[in-house]
């Protein structure tokens, strides 16, 4: 079977699209992803077979990060032009061929890719997006509604691409030769095959979605073969008691050195050292410190094992990483999906209750650390339940099923 895999987003969303192309490769099959050019390197690294696709979009995210509502909205003037080109990039995988298509909503153009080359599209979900349930609001919500209007808060996702929509609808005439028969993405995943790629142990499916919509676990990639932890993380490990780990990932706060002092002094707090990741500026590297390591990124599922706790922003790849450790976790949450996996580690007694930004004193995170930390065993039993899953291979019969039901 050919399946091609699109993509588009962050490491989080790119990461777990890589893990599933993996595990196809080692079932026998031929996996082509397709994804923002700066995850080439990763891809090759696993030996992937990869497309890169336009990244303007990500680059200009990154450019107007923590600039502000103005330099936001000049910069969405510029978006669409850029949208055009990642959909060109990707009417030009139709020459690639495949059976099956699996694509990220973000990547816009996957279902019609699919529909060109006749074969089925699935969407693959890294978190709940466009299935309404009752249980609970959307996750991309801001805030949380009234119980009552759960089911009507997910309409939210497709209004999220509604700016887009005459633009694909130009496009999948112009480039792709398909029919007026325009239909939007939030539609066609509603209506069409959905993998879920979480552990049903972190949210399991709410009773009013269909059978076939339940989680089928984490997508998650092997080490890299070539990857060796640097000297001075070693030692720094082995010279005391396991640190706290503190990095926001792509998060970038309105003042970095502000949040690092307050880190820094929480962890202090509960005498405990730290190993900081300083991702994309989240943090800053503070004067250089006995207790205190400070790193660019390491690998979760190497590093995590080895700390006492996670201190993070509540993406949902740290949030996978973190429980198949099986410690325990304290969350900041940022943006979009955050806060609602945030409030769900709460809810399983893995985490504290979530510190806002209002909230976020040396003092609260002090606590919210010893309190993480006393919920060790909880974290442990979570991870070992956590662990026994096998997302990938769950998803890979899917998604076999699916290419063979087509024939």
């Amino acid at each position: 079977m050919k399946a091609l895999l699109i993509t588009m987003g962050s490491r989080g969303d790119v990461q777990p699209y890589l893990a599933l192309a993996k595990g196809l490769s080692e079932a026998g099959h031929r996996p082509l992803v397709a994804g923002p050019r700066r995850f080439r390197p990763s891809a090759a690294g696993h030996g992937i077979d990869y497309v890169p696709l336009p990244d303007e979009t990500l680059d200009l995210r990154d450019a107007v990060k923590g600039r502000g509502a103005r330099a936001a909205i000049t910069a969405a003037r510029s978006v669409k032009p850029m949208i055009r080109r990642l959909l060109d990039a990707q009417a030009t995988l139709v020459e690639r061929g495949g059976d099956v298509v699996v694509y990220h909503p973000k990547s816009l153009g996957g279902p019609y890719v699919a529909e060109k080359l006749g074969v089925p599209a699935i969407a693959g979900l890294l978190l709940p997006l466009y299935l309404p349930t009752a249980a609970f609001a959307s996750p991309i919500l801001p805030a949380r509604p009234p119980r009552a209007f759960n089911r009507a808060s997910w309409r939210v996702a497709a209004a999220v691409e509604a700016p887009y929509r005459g633009l694909m609808r130009r496009w999948r005439t112009e480039a792709l030769g398909l029919d007026a028969g325009f239909r939007p993405v939030a539609d066609l995943v509603k209506a069409g095959e959905v993998l879920h790629a979480w552990s049903p142990s972190l949210l399991p499916a709410p009773g009013d979605w269909p059978a076939s919509a339940g989680p089928v676990g984490f997508w998650t990639l092997p080490p890299s073969d070539g990857w060796s932890p640097p000297e001075r993380l070693v030692a720094f490990l082995e010279r005391g008691d396991p640190p706290v780990y503190v990095g926001f990932g792509s998060m970038v706060p309105g003042d970095p050195q502000a949040l690092t002092a307050t880190v820094l002094e929480a962890v202090r707090r509960c005498g405990r050292r730290a190993v900081l990741a300083t991702g994309w500026g989240g943090l800053r590297p503070p004067a250089p410190a006995a207790d205190v390591l400070v790193i660019e990124e390491a690998p979760h599922d190497w590093l995590f094992p080895r700390v006492a706790a996670v201190v993070h922003h509540g993406g949902i790849g740290t949030v996978a990483a973190a429980l198949r450790a099986g410690v325990p976790q304290v969350v900041r949450p940022f943006i979009g999906d955050q806060p609602f996996w945030a409030a769900r580690l709460h809810h399983l007694g893995v985490a504290p209750a979530p510190l806002t930004a209002r909230h976020l004193t040396a003092a609260a995170l002090a606590a919210a650390i010893t309190g993480a930390i006393a919920s060790a065993p909880a974290a442990r039993a979570l991870g070992e339940q956590v662990s026994r899953e096998n997302g990938v291979a769950t998803a890979v019969t899917g998604i076999l099923r699916s290419a063979a039901g087509s024939r």
